[in-house]
């Protein structure tokens, strides 16, 4: 009646463990993501190891099938360096942003098999979805293979055109389309 207060009400909970606990979450996790980080730079360096191995032993062959299949291997080994390369500088392990992912393995491609001033023109339309790894390296790998044989076979005798590569999502459903694709001389008469 008077305002005074008669007595006062309520609890007192120590979180300290709490925050001790949580504390050592975050030391572990950030622990957790320099080894990652550590792992992927290591991972990229040594398929950087593994490409200089191949140049080096192009270079001694005579053969030119024997270079031009070491060429190959270089081109996918490079497709899974720029992967771990993606994610070591993102930060991010979990996803990769797909279209920037290939925007590199198609620039990485474009460059290693085509002389400067190319006939062959390179078009991108590459919309932007993260994915997991598991899933971006074999998309490289074939996105890779497919630029490697557009540019090997569909423009013979310096021929111009065009190769697209294009990452888009399909109308209405969840999936993602990504296709590659030139006007290039085509298949040969019989291919199966």
């Amino acid at each position: 009646a008077s305002g005074a207060p008669l007595r006062v009400i309520g609890t007192l909970s120590d979180i300290t463990g709490r925050r001790r606990t949580a504390q050592v979450l975050q030391d572990s996790l950030r622990d957790k993501e320099a080894l990652l980080k550590e792992v992927h730079h290591r991972v990229k360096n040594n398929l950087q190891v593994i490409m200089s191995l191949l140049r080096l032993e192009g270079r001694r062959t005579v053969r030119s099938e024997t270079r031009a299949t070491l060429a190959d291997m270089q081109g996918r080994i490079a497709s899974m360096a720029l992967l771990h390369e993606s994610l070591y500088r993102s930060g991010t392990f979990a996803s990769v942003d797909l279209a920037d992912y290939l925007h590199k393995v198609v620039q990485q491609a474009y460059g290693a098999l085509t002389a400067p001033g190319s006939a062959v023109q390179l078009r991108q339309q590459l919309a932007s979805v993260e994915i997991g790894m598991d899933q971006a390296l074999p998309c490289g790998l074939l996105v890779n293979e497919m630029i490697s044989n557009a540019l090997k076979h569909g423009f013979p005798n310096g021929l111009g055109g065009e190769v697209l590569i294009a990452l888009e999502p399909v109308p209405g459903t969840p999936a993602w389309r990504l296709r590659v694709a030139d006007n290039g001389v085509g298949l040969p008469a019989g291919f199966t």
